[in-house]
């Protein structure tokens, strides 16, 4: 007689109890568990300083929180992250690249992603109408390269803004006059010498239309090349103040800033962070001080999600579908909001931050759009042609060293610019 035990229907089922517990079929679960979409996030530091445990303890908090919001929208989210500096993100995407293990997503500054993008470590990003509809025109210029391929997904902006310290400075300057006179009065301020860092400057003495008429291949008027020379001559002279100090990168006027050694500085929303953990509530935070012909414009460090180029259809997949959802207002609106650290890029988004946080409007408001557009169109030059960036920089220093003068380094910068150079 045959046992109850023996015959094929109980082999059968034995066979699909093994199956289920190597979990090798989804069906058999009753949980209804989503899959588990992985995705390896590279992540850049916003300046150019080593990663240190401190940054990438907050980078991994940062990113659980994001993934823990957006459960959701990509039900299963698992973000594997990983986070570089400047200096090393290129040489170890290269060799992850080549092995086959390379990120999905890469997020970073949108000139970092351009160079990225043109050692081939990047895949291009398609950009659905949707996308173009959600984010400010202009802001994909930047990341667009001379083959018309869109390199890198605005998602957000990093803001120039002064910060300081209250208990040494009770009103700080709100114009490059008030600045030599309160530096002559024993105030310390402390300012970046990198192009990019200064353009807030150059926008007070309206000096960005001389570099836009080169960068058009047109000649600059004189009144343009005047005022050209008149912010070159604010650099020298500003330069030569005892209490106002150049400085190589933001890192060292951070750092200079918490220890005391400096009272004001030029800085950007990404070090907020590190400044309000060192400062708490001693940290002031301000427009910049406006140039003798009108207030100071900032830019802003753009900054995008990239594609990697190992990902599997799945992954890519997901990719995809986050960057459709991250320029979305509510999106946009929620982690400006959050964070306080950045700035929407799709405009819907930008009105509700610039309404629910208190005083943002002096630092954030589309108020000069003629100055944005100049300035983001030099960014785009600039961000797309490092060769470019390194030729305007030589010269910038060149003028705050004191080795060249305004009108000579007001010639070169129009020389350089023009795109028969």
């Amino acid at each position: 007689m045959t046992s109850p035990l023996s015959g094929p229907p109980v082999r059968q089922l034995l066979l699909l109890g093994l199956l289920c517990t190597g979990g090798l079929l989804s069906s058999c679960s009753n949980s209804r568990q989503p899959p588990i979409s992985l995705l390896r996030v590279a992540r850049i530091l916003p300046t150019n300083e080593k990663v240190t445990p401190a940054d990438s303890s907050r980078d991994r908090k940062r990113l659980q929180s994001f993934q823990n919001n957006l459960r959701d929208v990509v039900p299963g989210l698992h973000i594997q992250p990983a986070l570089y500096s400047e200096a090393a993100v290129e040489s170890e995407l290269r060799r992850q690249t080549y092995s086959g293990l390379g990120p999905d997503v890469v997020m970073g500054d949108a000139r970092i992603i351009q160079e990225l993008s043109e050692e081939k470590l990047l895949d291009p990003v398609p950009i659905t109408p949707e996308q173009r509809t959600a984010i400010a025109p202009g802001l994909l210029q930047r990341v667009t390269n001379s083959r018309g391929e869109v390199t890198g997904l605005p998602v957000s902006q990093y803001i120039q803004l002064a910060c300081y310290d209250k208990r040494k400075l009770k009103d700080p300057p709100t114009t490059l006059t008030l600045m030599a006179k309160a530096s002559g009065q024993g105030q310390v301020f402390g300012i970046a010498q990198n192009f990019e860092d200064l353009y807030w400057s150059m926008s007070g003495f309206q000096a960005g239309n001389a570099l836009v008429s080169s960068l058009r291949g047109e000649q600059p008027t004189a009144q343009q090349t005047q005022q050209l020379v008149r912010w070159l001559s604010w650099l020298r002279d500003a330069s030569y103040q005892q209490n106002v100090l150049f400085l190589r990168d933001q890192a060292t006027l951070r750092k200079q800033l918490i220890r005391g050694q400096l009272n004001w500085i030029s800085c950007w929303s990404s070090q907020l962070p590190q400044l309000r953990e060192a400062l708490k509530d001693n940290l002031g935070v301000t427009s910049l001080p406006a140039g003798a012909l009108g207030p100071a414009t900032p830019i802003s460090k753009l900054q995008v999600w990239a594609l990697g180029r190992n990902s599997s259809a799945r992954q890519r997949h997901t990719a995809e579908e986050l960057m459709q959802f991250i320029v979305q207002p509510w999106a946009q609106k929620t982690w400006s909001l959050r964070y306080r650290t950045n700035y929407p890029v799709n405009p819907a988004a930008a009105t509700i931050i610039n309404r629910q946080i208190p005083g943002i409007e002096n630092l954030y408001l589309f108020k000069a759009k003629q100055e944005l557009r100049i300035g983001d169109e030099i960014v785009a030059a600039i961000d797309s042609n490092p060769r470019l960036a390194k030729a305007i920089q030589h010269i910038v220093n060149d003028v705050i060293f004191g080795s060249k003068t305004p009108v000579k380094a007001a010639e070169r910068l129009q020389t350089v610019l023009s795109p028969s150079s």
